[in-house]
């Protein structure tokens, strides 16, 4: 690796750490995906119906992506085949990621998680959670029971 492309490797690099310190400095829970060697740019969208998070893959297939969620934790994780090296050619300009990736998006919001989607289309992989009723802010009366004397609970 020449001089100009480990200093780009070195910054992705950085960028995974400031990630992680990030992550701890809030108080999320430790990655349980191993930072790979690039992150893929995310948005997160809301709608009156919906989440969507919109995450740049050029390149890859559906075959080559994992998409799982966890409780309130989405994990992305892939790898994208590195050119194989050739005898007559070398690289003049390398800025396009490659090799595997990692990420985890928190679900701060209540969405069904069950009927989410992912499709992959023109380098564009878009997943989808339908929003539900938040409930756990709405109040609950909860009946007060009498114990008989001499009862304890």
């Amino acid at each position: 690796m020449t001089g100009r492309y480990a200093s780009l490797y070195l910054l992705s690099r950085f960028q995974a750490e400031l990630d992680r310190l990030l992550q701890e400095a809030m108080g999320l829970p430790e990655s349980e995906v191993e930072v790979g060697e690039w992150q893929p740019a995310v948005d997160i969208v809301e709608t009156d119906a919906s989440i969507l998070i919109l995450v740049e893959l050029p390149g890859f297939s559906a075959a080559d992506l994992t998409v799982e969620v966890k409780g309130q934790l989405l994990v992305l994780s892939g790898l994208k085949p590195k050119p194989p090296p050739g005898e007559n050619f070398k690289f003049h300009c390398l800025e396009r990621s490659q090799g595997r990736f990692g990420r985890e998006i928190q679900l701060f919001w209540p969405v069904n998680s069950h009927r989410g989607t992912a499709r992959l289309g023109e380098g564009l992989l878009t997943i989808e959670f339908p929003k539900i009723a938040d409930q756990r802010q709405a109040a609950l009366r909860l009946q007060v029971e009498e114990l008989p004397e001499g009862d304890q609970p």
